[in-house]
Order: C-alpha cells, then sequence, then structure tokens
C-alpha cells in the first residue's frame, strides 16, 4: 500500500511539471502563431554628432554650392557649430522624451534658419534646406574601414 501511494504521488508530480512545461495558455516556438517577442535596437536611439567634422563637411559643400567668401564662411562655421553642440546638448540629457528631444530640434532648426537670413538670400535657404549633406559612398567605405580595424585591436587586446 506505501508503495502505491508514493508511485501515485511520483506520477501526480511528474504529469503536473509537464502540464507546466506545456504552457497550454501559450502558443510554443516552432508551432504555427508563434509571435518572437519584440527586439529592442539601440540604433532607434540618436548618436551624437561630431562638431568638427558635421560642421567642415557642410561648409564644404556650402562653398561649393553658393560661392560664399571667407567672411560668410566664418559666420556660417560659427552658427554651424552652435547648432550641433546645442543639438548634442538636447540628444544627451536623458529626462527629454523622444517627443520633446525631436520638438526642441525642430524649434532649434527653425531658429538656425532665421539665423541663416543674416548672410544668404530667402532663395538660398530653401536651396539650403533640400541639399544633400550625407557622406559619399567613399566616406562610408573609410569610415567602415577604419570602425573594422578598431574592432581588430579590441578583440586582440
Amino acid at each position: 500500500m506505501p508503495k502505491n501511494i508514493v508511485f501515485f504521488v511520483l506520477i501526480l508530480i511528474a504529469s503536473t511539471q509537464l502540464g507546466i512545461a506545456q504552457q497550454a495558455d501559450r502558443v510554443q516556438r516552432g508551432q504555427r502563431g508563434y509571435i518572437p517577442p519584440p527586439k529592442y535596437s539601440s540604433s532607434t536611439y540618436i548618436e551624437l554628432k561630431d562638431v568638427e567634422e558635421e560642421t567642415n563637411r557642410i561648409v564644404e559643400k556650402c562653398i561649393e554650392e553658393f560661392a560664399i567668401d571667407d567672411f560668410q564662411q566664418q559666420i556660417l562655421k560659427g552658427m554651424l557649430k552652435k547648432k550641433f553642440e546645442d543639438e548634442n546638448a538636447i540628444l544627451s540629457d536623458k529626462r527629454n522624451t523622444r517627443e520633446v528631444r525631436r520638438k526642441k530640434i525642430i524649434d532649434r532648426n527653425n531658429l538656425f534658419f532665421e539665423e541663416l537670413t543674416s548672410i544668404f538670400t530667402v532663395e538660398q535657404i530653401n536651396q539650403y534646406k533640400v541639399m544633400d549633406f550625407s557622406e559619399t559612398p567613399e566616406d562610408r567605405k573609410e569610415k567602415k574601414k577604419k570602425r573594422k580595424k578598431k574592432k581588430k585591436k579590441t578583440d586582440t587586446k
């Protein structure tokens, strides 16, 4: 009799463990209808910009496009540095939500375009707004190579 009770208790424990493992209320991985949990990507967060690099790249393109003189170039450089420093300050503030950051950056861009009226005409400002300041494919390749080299150096240490 005690052997039967012990055997019955063991079977009862094993069956409850099996029932818990099956998770009857959820669809398991590999079954039809399974939806994997969302992956949160850090790429959605905006990275801080290198002020000098961004400023130099934009100023070079503006010199080519608008044929500005040295005085205008220095004014533009100062305005761009201030703009990127302000954007970095906005982005680095952890208390701001995504919407607040976006609103502050839009406000900062509007202020920047108002400041541009001191050196550019309205047509030039409109042309500036539609210009593509992204990097060339060669620049991206060089940066990618640099990152790989840095990664190899850190892996070997």
